[in-house]
């Protein structure tokens, strides 16, 4: 037996690990809590997003993160729109779209400032949480009812090498389910997860590797130059290992004709990611604003988010590929994009009301300060038939 926590042990869940056989993967644990169609965290649609819930994002921060961003989207459909092998509609795919608040902030943006763009192009969001799609149909109906191209879709049903546009997984890969492994007595297991009827208490216990996760661990070594367990790792060392990125990244890939591929999230790179720095990953709780290290507390009404790895998703990217268009972090893109200027205005359109004024330079603030939301990675991936480089704002 390993870690041991006393938490909320849900009948549901306890059904569900004792419909396994007793035990199940943390990966198993993880897709459960938070994507269980009745009692996770988002298949429910329970999620808290924003300023007053579990965890702010930075679209639900502010609007001014879309305004930017927009900015950043119409140059690069502009340039889809002028290549000579563009032919067809435009299109922005989002994945996992929270409550809506990113899509309505580009179609405020190019409503006010290009209204042409809504004439000529779709949104899809790509939500596998009914739950959620429900609040997103919710916050979206406004938009719906006075006949902007928004559709929920399921990626397997395009057509392959149909679209054009950009699609956007803004802190989407870091929920993604991962397994978790554990260096102990010398050797390295996997973690998984039991339930104790007597004590009333989940836990995480270990169980010997399975070929996949060898594999994976090969995979690090034999690419980049990783030992798993890192030199010198103490008693209990553990961390993740992401499964399924290159599936995501192919599905993609396959889709999208030309255009490019924007991910948002927390990253680090693998030497840092898997070192005795790291001894217990990377992997969080959030509730109420307030980081949990105990990642079994109260399962499925928690958020569960784990870093991303960079140089492995861009090696990833490029063996599928894709060809990167750059990686930059999230405060300097947006400086880039104006942010600068956005905060000197704020003093000028905001003088006769201070506390407003002041609200909308923290949130700012918050986007492009590198201990908060400032420290994101905007990962720019881009395909086109031709080999066409797209030109980037948000990259010096």
């Amino acid at each position: 037996m390993m870690n041991k926590f006393p938490v909320n042990s849900p009948e549901w869940l306890i059904k569900e690990i004792q419909e396994k056989g007793g035990m199940i993967s943390f990966y198993d644990f993880m897709d459960i809590v938070l994507n269980d169609q009745i009692n996770g965290y988002y298949g429910s649609g329970k999620a808290n997003i924003g300023i007053s819930g579990d965890f702010v994002t930075s679209p639900s921060l502010s609007e001014d993160f879309s305004f930017f961003l927009a900015i950043q989207i119409e140059e690069w459909l502009a340039q889809i729109k002028s290549n000579n092998n563009f032919n067809g509609s435009l299109s922005i795919i989002e994945f996992g779209s929270g409550r809506g608040c990113l899509i309505k902030g580009l179609i405020n943006y190019f409503s006010d400032n290009n209204e042409q763009i809504l004439k000529n192009i779709s949104f899809k969001i790509v939500e596998l949480n009914q739950g959620m799609r429900i609040k997103q149909e919710e916050s979206l109906k406004h938009f719906l009812n006075n006949g902007v191209d928004i559709s929920w879709i399921k990626l397997d049903d395009l057509e392959d090498k149909s679209i054009n546009g950009i699609v956007i997984a803004n802190e989407v890969l870091d929920a993604f389910p991962v397994e978790r492994i554990q260096y102990s007595e010398g050797q390295i297991y996997q973690q998984c997860v039991s339930f104790n009827e007597k004590d009333g208490e989940i836990f995480l216990l270990k169980n010997n590797l399975n070929e996949n996760l060898k594999e994976r661990i090969n995979y690090l070594k034999s690419n980049f130059g990783i030992n798993i367990p890192p030199d010198n790792a103490q008693e209990g060392w553990t961390t993740e290992l992401h499964m399924h990125h290159s599936e995501w990244l192919m599905q993609i890939n396959n889709k999208l004709k030309m255009g490019v591929l924007l991910i948002i999230d927390y990253a680090i790179e693998s030497r840092k990611y898997y070192s005795t720095q790291k001894k217990d990953g990377t992997i969080l709780a959030y509730k109420n604003q307030k980081v949990l290290n105990e990642v079994l507390f109260s399962p499925g009404d928690c958020d569960l988010t784990c870093h991303i790895c960079s140089d492995i998703l861009i090696k990833q990217a490029k063996d599928i590929g894709f060809r990167l268009n750059g990686m930059v972090k999230q405060g300097e893109a947006l400086l880039l994009l104006g942010l600068a200027e956005k905060l000197h205005s704020i003093q000028n359109s905001c003088k006769n009301d201070l506390s407003k004024a002041l609200v909308k330079r923290e949130a700012l603030l918050r986007m492009v300060d590198p201990h908060c939301l400032g420290d994101f990675k905007w990962f720019i991936f881009e395909v086109s038939e031709d080999n066409y480089k797209f030109k980037s704002k948000c990259i010096h």
